[in-house]
């Protein structure tokens, strides 16, 4: 007697279809491709597989899978950054890349696991675990060892306005469980053979719930852009677009200076009350530097504008020590600095660094910049939350600030790094997530783009593009609730 064929649906081909199909779909609502609804479905192939394991080593092994594809597809400009501006032999890059890949998919691996353990079935009971079970895993990748919360789901949703304001009452992790709660739904449809009555009553209620969440979202963004009885201001977020080896080349220094100090006095021509310098424009040290220090106090002097500017700040004792830091020059004088906090792993500072000797080819002077203590606001004309390059992807670090009476985010960065790729759109994304979070305006200024005004419903009021020299004023009011 022989044992009776097995159809494609039970084959293993057919189980890593589902896995990769997941992963896929996953990516895909992310820049570059931008199809945010793909989010709201991306997990119902993974569950459909799930529910079919017969172990929790089997359901890990395939959220693994999954999650290692979807990171394999939305963030290829590591590549990039390491091979092309980190000096690595090209394979070497690429391997770094996949191992990196490799090691987020297993927080995917982990979530597979924990939907296996929940035992789902016929009671959509259990089945509600499974958002809450991707929310936990979410805010675990945004903590556990360095922290890595880049590309959370409801980042993927930030152009549906309506949906994306749950995020100001319950942060990202709760957004990111209702997005995938409508996967779960599907899913339990899909997989489970019930009574039509328990159709209709799950249908019904997912189709209440999701209405409220769009109804809720739709009345939010609306009041949030009231008036607050604040005089509106103007702020000149500045683009100079200049790449990021004409930055390393000393002869450009003074070149790349005056450009800024052109650009600066022409905001101010435009009717400019704040002026945004991006992350580290100058190869200067700000502070270090009498005649860099001294023009700018002169000019916030002479035309009463508060200036801020990204540049490395040196440790007057130790020169060795050096922050990425951000200068705020009002009526005058330097009135605040604040440092990075949150420095990119193998950019800024190299974890392990006696195991994964390699990395210290990775950027010039890598490894040696001091993580930032001060979280303070920068306190001028207003109080404003700052943020540097990859710090606004840690939804706390804005949070902390709002609490601590930030008026206005100010974001600045340096994304020549990640040019022709999809990072620079995945990051803006993230810093639109964070003004709904904060109920603020966000100004961002980057070196080469995106540079941004976003409003506090996460919208993009204007934007200047990629490789595009040019200043965006940014009529915002400042705000007070917390």
């Amino acid at each position: 007697m022989t044992d009776a064929p097995r159809s494609f649906a039970d084959s293993f081909l057919f189980n890593l279809l589902l896995a990769v199909s997941s992963g896929v779909l996953f990516a895909l609502a992310f820049p570059s491709t931008s199809l945010s609804f793909l989010a709201f479905v991306a997990f119902v192939p993974l569950l459909a597989l799930l529910v079919r394991c017969t172990s929790g080593r089997a359901a890990f092994a395939w959220g693994w899978t999954s999650q290692t594809v979807a990171w394999l597809i939305m963030t290829p400009w590591v590549v990039r950054v390491m091979s092309h501006y980190g000096g690595l032999p090209l394979p070497l890059g690429v391997a770094i890349f996949i191992a990196m890949s490799l090691f987020l998919g297993l927080y995917g691996g982990v979530f597979a696991w924990a939907v296996f353990r929940f035992r789902l079935g016929h009671s959509f009971g259990r089945w509600l675990l499974v958002p809450l079970a991707w929310a936990s895993v979410e805010y675990a990748r945004t903590y556990l060892l360095t922290g890595f919360p880049w590309n959370l789901i409801a980042s993927a949703i930030v152009d549906y306005t309506s949906f994306a304001q749950f995020a100001r009452a319950a942060g990202p992790y709760l957004l990111g469980a209702m997005v995938v709660f409508s996967s779960t739904v599907l899913a339990w449809l899909i997989t489970q053979r019930v009574t039509p009555i328990a159709r209709v009553l799950v249908i019904g209620f997912a189709s209440i719930l999701i209405f409220v969440w769009w109804m809720s979202g739709l009345v939010a963004a609306k009041l949030t852009m009231r008036p607050t009885g604040i005089a509106p201001a103007t702020a000149a977020v500045i683009q100079p677009n200049i790449g990021q080896e004409m930055r390393w080349d000393a002869e450009n220094t003074m070149r790349i200076y005056n450009e800024m100090i052109a650009l600066t006095r022409k905001a101010i021509a435009g009717g400019a009350e704040i002026v945004i310098w991006p992350e580290s424009t100058v190869p200067l040290a700000f502070a270090s530097n009498d005649f860099f220090k001294r023009q700018i106090e002169e000019i916030s002097a002479t035309h009463h504008v508060d200036i801020i500017l990204g540049s490395v700040a040196e440790d007057p004792a130790k020169a060795s020590r050096i922050w990425n830091s951000a200068f705020l020059v009002s009526e005058g004088r330097s009135s605040g600095r604040y440092d990075k906090i949150r420095l990119v792993p193998f950019g800024e500072y190299v974890p392990l660094r006696k195991m994964l000797f390699f990395a210290e080819k990775l950027v010039r002077a890598v490894g040696t910049f001091e993580f930032g203590t001060n979280d303070r606001l920068l306190q001028g004309k207003f109080a404003y939350g700052p943020a540097i390059c990859y710090e606004v992807v840690f939804p706390q670090v804005t949070r902390k600030q709002v609490r601590n009476g930030a008026d206005v985010l100010v974001t600045i960065t340096n994304d020549a790094w990640y040019d022709g790729t999809s990072a620079p759109r995945q990051h803006l994304n993230q810093a639109r997530l964070r003004a709904i979070e904060g109920d603020r305006y966000l100004l961002r200024a980057a070196t080469t783009g995106i540079s941004a005004f976003i409003n506090p419903a996460g919208q993009i009021v204007e934007q200047l593009p990629m490789n595009r020299s040019g200043i965006i004023f940014a009529k915002f009011q400042a705000r007070r609730s917390t």
